[in-house]
């Protein structure tokens, strides 16, 4: 509201509409939460870590690192938690564990619990340098996981400014864009995984940079450079395959979907995020609960547009 506390500028009105729509929502809303299927490792004491001085490359940011992970599933609508290693785990189809530099001996346990109960590991380089003691493993890296990812990574090839290495793809892996390792290479040793990707120059080519290994019920992906964010969309919809994982609804990739839950009630936010409208296909009747409408069939949602909805109309 400005001073004269008229409340007749677009901030206010905005605001207000904000409150009332709130207001609406609110008995919808009690009681849900967010479910996710992923999930991104992460905590503070791997983090200080790597604040560390002489670290193998100064270029390396744990949290670019990370938003490349989590760009990919927000922007294919595909929710995700972030936990620490040591929590439960076992509610997650795809666990994220980029870069745990600094690697307990209880972390890794779990990790292979994990993995080996049926879930899905994907791990990268830097990963099992130390452990919480901050000392190098004698029984190489990444530290007690050898035989979980089915390798060993013999050296790293830490890459200057503007320098790249590329990568070729084997198998079911489907790619949109020429993709290129930078920052950080590692050189893999495979010791029984199955390599979805190599790098095709400098003295480690056709080495794996990408694997695969089959561990108990579950699999542990590691992937050992850095990429551009295309790669990571990629990574996504390979992933999403694999492991039987489904975006919320089926929507433009302009639109962003989130969802809320409680027992059979299910209540997606859909958000225009674009300048022009979005044309959206729904195969079955949706409620609106701003508008109060149901409909089904071709909508289309007008620019920076939001619909809440549920998949059975109120009568």
């Amino acid at each position: 509201m400005t001073h004269d506390g008229r409340g007749e500028n677009r901030v206010y009105k905005e605001i207000s509409q904000i409150g009332h729509e709130l207001n609406r929502l609110a008995p919808v809303l009690k009681n849900t939460k967010v479910v996710a299927e992923t999930c991104i490792l992460y905590s503070h004491e791997n983090e200080w870590a790597l604040e560390f001085p002489r670290q193998p490359n100064q270029l390396f940011r744990q949290r670019d690192h990370l938003q490349l992970f989590h760009s990919a599933l927000h922007d294919r609508n595909i929710p995700v938690d972030f936990a620490r290693p040591t929590e439960d785990l076992s509610k997650y189809k795809i666990i994220f564990a980029p870069s745990l530099h600094m690697l307990a001996g209880g972390e890794a346990d779990a990790l292979k619990l994990y993995v080996q109960n049926g879930g899905t590991l994907v791990s990268t380089f830097n990963t099992g340098m130390i452990d919480e003691h901050h000392i190098a493993p004698d029984c190489g890296f990444p530290h007690d996981l050898t035989d979980l990812f089915g390798l060993e990574v013999q050296e790293f090839d830490p890459l200057p400014p503007g320098e790249e290495n590329h990568l070729t793809f084997k198998g079911g892996f489907h790619t949109s864009h020429l993709h290129a390792a930078k920052y950080w290479c590692d050189i893999i040793e495979p010791k029984g995984c199955q390599t979805i990707a190599s790098y095709t120059k400098d003295f480690y080519a056709g080495r794996p940079a990408i694997t695969m290994n089959e561990f108990g019920a579950g699999k542990a992906i590691y992937i050992g450079t850095m990429c551009q964010q295309s790669f990571y969309y990629d990574l996504v919809v390979w992933l999403r395959q694999l492991c039987n994982l489904f975006p919320l609804l089926k929507v433009p990739d302009t639109v962003e979907v989130s969802m809320r839950q409680n027992h059979d009630t299910r209540i997606y936010f859909l958000l225009n995020h674009q300048n022009s409208p979005v044309r959206i296909q729904f195969y079955k009747p949706m409620h609106d609960f701003l508008t109060g409408s149901t409909f089904s069939g071709n909508y289309d949602l007008p620019p920076h547009g939001v619909l809440v909805l549920d998949e059975k109309p109120k009568v």
